[in-house]
């Protein structure tokens, strides 16, 4: 979730104390699910576990646990190697706050991926206490929301002027959230549905005029059957910036969920449209079977799982309906796809908005330079980390 230029392929991230319950998720593509998890098992764990090796591990890792988490399945059930996804977690450390707001999440939904005490001490000391940025976790919008995330997943309060930090970044205008601070970037959907269910997890309710608002933007980013990232009315249907993707996609379900429009009038068709998108993005064959199209495969098919099973980011806990994982094909056991060698200097795009010069600096949700290369269209700044 990252940087300098923001489109979020998001999504974090990641998942929470306010809840909706096992019971209460929707799968209705538990197949879509299973196949993205074995992509990201048998191709991206690496031998020490955790999940993919170039960005934010960290992030990443953190959000196939809660894909993991949606699907019944403790985070130890995959390795490749001695190590699993659990080990890996439990030795994980990150000073950045977005990052650490996943690593909550997944803790606390995983028994075996650590404790969570001391992110919850990390997290609280990186509380902006005065100014204008006073309740904010972090230095931008992915982070705050994912910081909040994290707290209530651990059972965490979330004081008053957190929650007014967060209302007052709303735009006035169009109702939505900008990735950075200043609102610099326009206000996008991936952002927007991170923040609200941030909202949702402290306990503001669907009918305050924040999340209603925030669902009005949230509908003028449904274009095409799917969620963009940053929609903009004055192109073509067919336009890049008007085309639906994974990360869009996922954010909008876990919103949609997460404020139990499921069965809302206007809702209910939008939400089957963006899981049948997010479906229709899965490759069906070859190496990369089961993983989803995108900028990055790999971001945009950690949350997936957990989209696919109807998991929002206010639940937390092992789902009481457990999925089977589908073992590696032999060919792909034990050798996960490494990543491209980074070219010295080059920004990484790790998924929550920040840049990063060759290492791990940021995480999410919230992340990732939606820089849609061969259209010219240099989508947004990056996430530093994501979800």
């Amino acid at each position: 979730m990252k940087g300098p230029f923001t489109a979020l392929y998001v999504a974090a991230s990641l998942v929470l104390a306010t809840s909706i319950s096992a019971a209460a998720q929707t799968s209705s593509h538990p197949s879509n699910a299973q196949r993205a998890l074995q992509w990201l098992q048998c191709t991206q764990q690496q031998p020490n576990g955790q999940i993919g090796s170039g960005g934010n591990p960290i992030a990443r890792s953190s959000e196939v646990a809660l894909s993991l988490a949606a699907a019944g399945q403790d985070a130890s059930a995959i390795r490749t190697g001695l190590a699993s996804l659990a080990d890996y977690l439990k030795t994980a450390v990150s000073s950045d706050v977005g990052t650490g707001g996943e690593l909550l999440l997944a803790r606390a939904s995983q028994p075996n991926a650590g404790p969570t005490a001391a992110l919850v001490v990390q997290l609280q000391a990186a509380k902006s206490t005065s100014g204008d940025t006073a309740g904010e976790y972090g230095g931008d919008i992915f982070s705050d929301a994912l910081a909040i995330l994290g707290l209530r997943a651990a059972g965490q309060a979330v004081a008053n002027d957190a929650v007014a930090f967060l209302e007052g970044k709303q735009n006035p205008t169009d109702h939505g959230w900008s990735f950075d601070n200043a609102g610099q970037f326009g206000s996008d959907s991936n952002t927007t549905a991170l923040a609200l269910q941030a909202l949702i997890a402290t306990g503001v309710a669907t009918g305050d005029a924040h999340v209603a608002n925030g669902f009005q933007y949230m509908a003028t980013q449904f274009v095409g059957g799917g969620f963009v990232s940053q929609a903009d009315p004055t192109k073509p249907a067919n336009d890049a910036s008007n085309t639906p993707d994974a990360n869009s996609d996922e954010l909008a379900v876990e919103a949609i969920i997460a404020a139990a429009l499921q069965t809302d009038e206007h809702w209910a068709p939008r939400l089957a449209a963006a899981e049948n998108d997010l479906a229709g993005r899965q490759i069906t064959s070859g190496a990369d079977a089961g993983a989803l199209s995108g900028f990055s495969k790999l971001f945009a098919t950690t949350e997936a799982p957990a989209a696919f099973l109807g998991r929002p980011l206010t639940a937390h806990g092992i789902a009481a309906t457990k999925l089977a994982l589908l073992a590696c094909p032999t060919s792909s056991a034990a050798t996960p796809t490494p990543p491209p060698a980074a070219t010295p200097g080059a920004v990484t795009l790790a998924p929550t908005g920040r840049s990063v010069g060759g290492t791990d600096n940021r995480p999410l949700l919230a992340g990732l330079i939606f820089l849609a290369a061969g259209l010219g269209l240099l989508r947004r700044r990056l996430r530093g980390h994501r979800r």
